[in-house]
């Protein structure tokens, strides 16, 4: 194969990535455009409109728009730009397609950090209002998160740095970190009381219905130097 033929291909599937990148912003877009216009409050497309362009800087559709919706949007957006990014540096300091958080263990000690402090520590305190689970203290259990999943990343190097493991053997190993730790949020559940196990579930389940500006700005401070 000649030189130029090898440049065509490379051409070519530069070409599909591009075609791909755009295509997957203007659905992002779109799906941004119909968040905006959905919700429990009807706001009619001009109003949303109006407000989205300055013209309106006060009422009800202003306050629904630049204080519920669009902090929703963004953070669905910058938290899941994360995720991709992380998974993407996974996958390719370990040369292996399988790597991901869930398979190096490092989501399960994160959630059990957070039933650690939900549970044990206190921390995160919860109470029941309706049917809606509140954590009263979001920013404890979420550094005792991060600090349990700091963990299993930990061991991880470890054993790439001292052992020299192969990718495969480091990704055996986060299956059994994560099996250890699910056991371990398995025995804290069976423990706690019943809004503090629902308080857990939601935890893992994820919300950004609770979002503020100030959240955004945590996000942002974190995802954007650590992907540069």
């Amino acid at each position: 194969m000649g030189q130029s033929s090898i440049l065509d291909l490379y051409k070519k599937d530069i070409g599909k990535k591009l075609v791909f990148g755009v295509s997957i912003l203007i659905f992002l877009i779109i799906l941004m455009s119909f968040a905006v216009l959905v919700g429990p409050v009807n706001i009619p497309l001009p109003e949303i409109l109006s407000v989205l362009t300055g013209q309106t800087k006060s009422g009800m559709a202003y306050h629904i728009i630049w204080n519920i919706r669009m902090p929703q949007i963004l953070t669905a957006v910058i938290a899941g730009a994360g995720l991709a990014i992380s998974g993407a540096v996974m996958q390719s300091v370990l040369r292996n397609p399988l790597g991901s958080p869930f398979t190096l263990g490092i989501s399960h000690a994160a959630a059990f950090g957070a039933a650690f402090a939900i549970v044990i520590l206190g921390t995160g305190t919860t109470h029941s209002s309706g049917d809606v689970v509140n954590i009263n203290n979001p920013y404890i259990t979420t550094i005792s998160a991060f600090m349990f999943s700091m963990i299993s990343t930990g061991v991880i190097l470890a054993l790439a740095k001292y052992k020299q493991a192969s990718p495969e053997t480091m990704i055996l190993t986060g299956v059994a970190i994560g099996s250890v730790f699910t056991a371990g949020i398995s025995a804290i559940q069976y423990f706690a009381e019943d809004t503090a196990i629902a308080a857990i579930i939601f935890w893992q389940f994820g919300d950004v219905g609770k979002t503020s500006w100030t959240e955004i700005g945590l996000i942002t401070a974190v995802v954007v130097p650590l992907s540069l």
